[in-house]
């Protein structure tokens, strides 16, 4: 009758690896929802991000557009006080850019 034993064992075991068996299909099955809906969140993160890459460039533009809007404007501000102060010590006042001046002189 060790056989019997023996064959009871082997049931029990059999019966405990096939309830494994079903614990990790479903596990297995959880999982794969889960990649499903992490690849969904990825697919729209990367967008997000394409986006704000394309924000930030074009941000970028305009603020070096405007920088560039700054300078000039300097260099204009810069060369009016230059003809004031040439024209103070000149005695003349001239409208003529301070190119003209300059060309013409």
């Amino acid at each position: 009758m060790e056989y019997v034993e023996d064959l009871n064992k082997l049931e029990s075991n059999i019966e405990k690896i096939l309830q494994s068996l079903a614990t990790v299909q479903g596990d297995k099955a959880k999982l794969q929802a889960d990649i499903a809906c992490l690849e969904e969140d990825k697919k729209g993160l990367e967008e997000q991000i394409k986006c704000l890459k394309d924000e930030k460039k074009n941000v970028h533009q305009r603020v070096s557009g405007l920088l560039g809007s700054i300078e000039k404007w300097e260099k204009s501000s810069v060369l009016v006080a230059d003809q004031a102060s040439f024209a103070n010590l000149t005695g003349k006042v001239s409208s003529e850019p301070v190119q003209g001046l300059l060309i013409g002189s």
